[in-house]
């Protein structure tokens, strides 16, 4: 809709819609950036663990989480066509 030929009217509902939509990324940016800190954080208290030969209580679906989201990680950093090693089982 124009206000006369040449000009666009602005404010109207899908302004409002874009608005909402660029609104909605930057709080699904902010809170994945959150949760990737928060993830980054429980890894290397694990990592600790780990390395003083503590327990790290895990499952075995959340050892084959962390696994499959490490293989995830490693290809989508690796240029495309490059071999990458075989996913546990």
């Amino acid at each position: 809709m124009t206000n006369d030929e040449s000009k666009p009217v602005h404010g109207g509902p899908q302004d409002e819609l874009a608005h909402g939509r660029m609104e909605m990324r930057r709080r699904h940016m902010r809170l994945g950036m959150q949760m990737q800190a928060l993830a980054a954080r429980g890894l290397d208290e694990l990592r600790l663990r780990m390395e003083r030969g503590q327990p790290l209580n895990l499952s075995a679906d959340e050892c084959k989480t962390l696994a499959d989201a490490g293989l995830e990680l490693e290809k989508s950093a690796l240029p495309e066509g490059e071999i990458v090693a075989k996913k546990p089982s």
